[in-house]
């Protein structure tokens, strides 16, 4: 059973609740934005990711790198004190024990804010999603997003030249109209030369009514979209977890070309899959071991 109420009074922070059913009784999942100074539980850093096993950067900046890394290219790029988002992470188990901690959700510099976006002004929008304090804040994702006069960027086959030079041809290069989406694909078998050429997988799923049952089948493909498991890298706690994060996909490396009169907009996303698995793994053991003192084995991910 899950259960999600949201209050949102006029001058308070937004905060929402999640409830979940367990045979022992319930954990209660409170989300909110800081607004005051809490008491916290502190959290247990593990060791530094490896290397990364893909080639893909930006701004020389890779998930993994740390916090350190990402605030000095900020400096380098913007004057201005980077933006964040903070949240205050509460859970409490059935006994009423109670873990509460504060984690920063991303970094942004070149934000020119919602009336920027909607009046298409030019922008160079670098931000990084960020893990907790298990992982030092280390990014699980980087992304920046580009819109200037048409002059001052390169046009798609240019763009393309330059990407295939440095990385090599993607696993999958889509153009439709005036959009141009380069997809470099990363799976725990290596590089993925060829999207299409692998033919889709098919993730099958029981279902139990009454004395009768029943095999839904369903269609996807590695590294892409699919609703039997999250597609993200954001943490939400639920216990126990339902769906994993995109299994057998270490990351993906999405560029992003779109031309349109006079203004051209570029977006680049890399976004580290594996990291993510192993940020919510150990996050979910932490919490759950806290609370419940209910002993969680550890990941033994090789990273």
């Amino acid at each position: 059973m899950h259960t999600i109420t949201t209050q949102a009074p006029k001058g308070r922070a937004r905060r929402i609740t999640t409830v979940i059913a367990l045979a022992s009784g319930f954990l209660t999942f409170w989300l909110s934005f800081a607004t005051t100074a809490v008491a916290e539980d502190s959290l247990t850093t593990i060791a530094a990711p490896v290397e990364r096993p893909y080639p893909y950067k930006i701004l020389g900046l890779q998930p993994g790198d740390p916090l350190e890394d990402v605030l000095s290219v900020y400096a380098e790029r913007s004057d201005e004190a980077p933006t964040s988002e903070r949240e205050v992470v509460r859970v409490q188990s059935p006994e009423g024990n109670v873990f509460e901690f504060t984690y920063q959700l991303f970094t942004r510099i070149g934000d020119v804010g919602l009336n920027g976006r909607l009046a298409g002004v030019a922008q160079d929008q670098i931000t990084a999603r960020l893990a907790s304090d298990v992982m030092e804040q280390r990014p699980l994702a980087i992304y920046r997003s580009m819109r200037q006069p048409s002059e001052e960027l390169p046009e798609p086959l240019e763009l393309r030249a330059q990407l295939e030079e440095l990385y090599g041809p993607a696993s999958r290069v889509a153009i439709a109209g005036r959009e141009m989406v380069m997809l470099y694909a990363w799976s725990e078998d290596g590089f993925i030369t060829d999207l299409d050429a692998m033919g889709p997988l098919i993730h099958e799923e029981t279902r139990t009514s009454g004395n009768r049952t029943s095999t839904l089948s369903t269609q996807y493909e590695i590294c892409g979209t699919a609703q039997h498991y999250t597609n993200t890298v954001d943490y939400r706690f639920r216990y126990p977890r339902e769906k994993e994060i995109r299994p057998g996909c270490i990351a993906t490396f999405t560029v992003t070309h779109k031309g349109e009169p006079g203004m051209t907009s570029i977006s680049f996303e890399l976004v580290d899959y594996e990291l993510g698995r192993l940020h919510e793994q150990e996050l979910d053991r932490q919490i759950v071991e806290a609370l419940i003192g209910e002993e969680i084995e550890a990941s033994d991910m090789d990273l």
